[in-house]
């Protein structure tokens, strides 16, 4: 006798993943599970070693169980990475796989999104597993804790879930939490790379700041004298500087660039892995810890 399986839905803003729904119908307790990939750029999808397809893919006669999932990009033109994971299909239940392919593993970024059924029916859960770990976690906004992450007693609702570190990308994942439902996200973040910036033209250009009018203004020279303990000495970067921001954000205004070996007067205040210097006289901003020593 067949049994009507249960409607499952993930949604994801539109850098993640598109808003999945998934209907299943399995005979008995062990039926297949589901799964969705998608990638940017487009990739051929192995499941197990076996060529599957291409992104966007989808498939829900999958045998439930353990997996081995790789994305090859199918671009020939840029160096691009693949990508190879384990994932665990549940019956009935789909497990959501995205990723960015990119040049190497510390520029790729992606995330697997899957469902695991607890005990109370009324309730869900979530559970947020990042690379690297330590990550900040906000749910609607609000701050919840670090990487890993798990919070039980969930009202199942619409949520949108926000993960960030120091150093690294943020990405927001905006999800349905259903009851009788644990709400796995296992994420991991692209590093991001100070001091790349776009010129008018498009070209991008070191060592020159953008101004509102879009004119390229030169970045002050900064004394590398020490001065007076405590202070941050820059490190080496991959772009040859870092940027200052008014804020402990990547999102937050460019002030200046500074370069490595140089020193600035540590502020003593420290905010998620940022750190406040007095990068001129009488001005200050927020330098990522990532690429600073602190000299006590």
């Amino acid at each position: 006798m067949k049994k009507k399986g249960l409607m499952i839905i993930v949604g994801v803003l539109a850098l993640v993943l598109i808003g999945i729904i998934v209907k299943t119908k399995f005979l008995g307790r062990q039926g297949p599970g589901a799964l969705q990939v998608s990638a940017t750029p487009r990739a051929t999808v192995f499941i197990d070693g076996t060529q599957s397809g291409v992104t966007p893919f989808f498939n829900d006669k999958i045998k439930a169980g353990e997996h081995t999932l790789k994305l090859v990009p199918e671009s020939t033109t840029d160096s691009l990475i693949s990508w190879e994971g384990k994932i665990n299909l549940l019956p009935g239940i789909i497990t959501a796989v995205n990723r960015t392919l990119g040049s190497s593993e510390s520029a790729s970024s992606g995330e697997i999104i899957s469902l695991e059924k607890i005990g109370r029916k009324d309730k869900s859960s979530l559970a947020v597993v990042s690379m690297p770990d330590q990550a900040v976690v906000k749910i609607n906004g609000e701050p919840k804790g670090f990487t890993p992450l798990t919070i039980d007693d969930l009202t199942p609702a619409d949520y949108q879930v926000t993960i960030s570190s120091s150093g690294y990308e943020e990405k927001t994942v905006s999800a349905h939490a259903v009851g009788g439902y644990k709400l796995i996200i296992n994420i991991k973040l692209a590093q991001q790379i100070e001091g790349i910036e776009a010129t008018p033209s498009g070209e991008l250009q070191e060592g020159a700041t953008p101004t509102p009018s879009g004119k390229v203004t030169p970045t002050p020279k900064i004394t590398t004298t020490p001065p007076a303990k405590p202070y941050v000495e820059v490190k080496e970067t991959p772009t040859g500087f870092l940027r200052v921001r008014l804020g402990p954000s990547t999102s937050a205004t460019e002030a200046a660039q500074i370069k490595p070996g140089e020193m600035y007067p540590y502020l003593n205040e420290e905010d998620n892995g940022w750190l406040k210097i007095e990068y001129a006289t009488d001005k200050e901003g927020w330098v990522s810890g990532v690429y600073v020593d602190l000299i006590k």
